[in-house]
């Protein structure tokens, strides 16, 4: 099997991540499996919502630290019937497709063991024909290969897909980029946290109190 460089890249950042947050912590970075994360009613969401997810793996915790936020990942929804789908970048939801754009139903999303805490936004400078298309958008990048490069070098993880839909819709929409420079990766890289600090509707969060988290500066 061929190593793409995107895969080198995720498991450098496993490997930095749980020595960085050993060293951080003080404690061992692998935690036994949570149980599963209440889903919100799909008839609470709508195509082009957005989608955070803190995960239970090393490198989402050390991406809760390098951003100070609570989330660790994000999608867009793009589909909420006859079940509720997401797309996403991610490396390794999927052993069978990694490192690419995934369209994932929302219960696997969440899943125990990928999941501690889940919450949905809804962009409120988007109308809902907007968001819509940013859906649409999204989708159809499905099987695109993940690119875990900093700012201006045609990057393609899961902060990135979601900031190429929305900015088909509104060009201007500037969510903050934050520079990082740790071992193996340096640059500018876009968070979920920046998406937490736009102008959203708050519409679900597993647990209630995560979503006060991801919204703090």
């Amino acid at each position: 099997m061929q190593i793409t460089r995107a895969r080198l890249a995720a498991l450098a950042l496993s490997a930095l991540a749980l020595f960085a947050l050993a060293a951080l912590t003080g404690s061992n970075p692998l935690r036994p499996a949570a149980p599963p994360v209440p889903l919100p009613p799909a008839r609470a969401l709508q195509p082009g919502d957005w989608v955070f997810r803190s995960g239970t793996s090393a490198d989402s915790r050390l991406i809760q630290r390098l951003s100070g936020g609570a989330y660790s990942h994000i999608g867009i929804v793009i589909q909420t019937a006859p079940q509720v789908l997401v797309a996403h970048a991610t490396t390794d939801d999927d052993p069978a497709r990694p490192d690419q754009v995934l369209i994932t139903p929302l219960a696997d999303f969440a899943a125990a063991g990928r999941a501690t805490a889940v919450a949905v936004a809804r962009p409120r400078f988007l109308t809902a024909a907007q968001r819509a298309a940013a859906a649409r958008h999204a989708a159809a990048r499905a099987g695109q290969p993940f690119r875990l490069t900093a700012e201006g070098d045609r990057p393609l993880y899961c902060t990135t897909l979601v900031l190429e839909a929305v900015r088909q819709q509104v060009p201007g929409f500037a969510p903050a980029w934050q520079a990082v420079d740790v071992p193996v990766f340096g640059g500018r890289y876009l968070f979920p946290q920046a998406f937490a600090l736009a102008d959203v509707e708050w519409i679900a969060a597993s647990p209630p109190q995560a979503q006060s988290q991801a919204a703090a500066p």
